[in-house]
């Protein structure tokens, strides 16, 4: 029966070159060629960093501009509800409205529906169908 010879502790490890070898000593780069990269790396790596966070602060302006037109639209959707619920129901009827349609009505107006006008009787036609009346 053939032994092995015994392997000791320096020939199992790699102590004196880096994992996977210095691979950069193997292509004879200078000093000056070895800084050069690294300059190169850094500049790489702060132009991405650079990119990511002027992306990250225009995505949140955007973010905020919407919120701050929403909340604006809001304001002036309440403006206009409580404009209309200030009128009388004889001005609402003039109008073609009953009072609780002023939610909807106003609504239905911001989102670019209106109501259609009879260009030859003057009647109007109210967005909400639920106001047809049967003839």
């Amino acid at each position: 029966m053939m032994t092995q010879p015994i392997r000791t502790f320096q020939d199992l490890t790699s102590e004196t070159a880096p994992a996977g070898g210095n691979d950069i000593a193997k292509l004879e780069f200078t000093t000056a060629d070895r800084q050069m990269l690294e300059l190169r790396a850094r500049y790489a790596r702060a132009e991405f960093v650079a990119n990511a966070l002027g992306d990250a602060l225009l995505w949140v302006g955007r973010q905020t501009g919407r919120f701050v037109a929403a909340i604006k639209m809001d304001l002036k959707l309440r403006a206009a509800e409580a404009q209309l619920l200030r009128m009388t129901d004889r001005e609402l009827a003039d109008l073609g409205l009953a009072r609780s349609d002023i939610p909807f009505a106003v609504r239905e107006t911001a989102h670019g529906l209106s109501p259609q006008i009879d260009a030859v009787t003057g009647d109007v036609a109210a967005v909400n169908h639920n106001l047809r009346r049967a003839a």
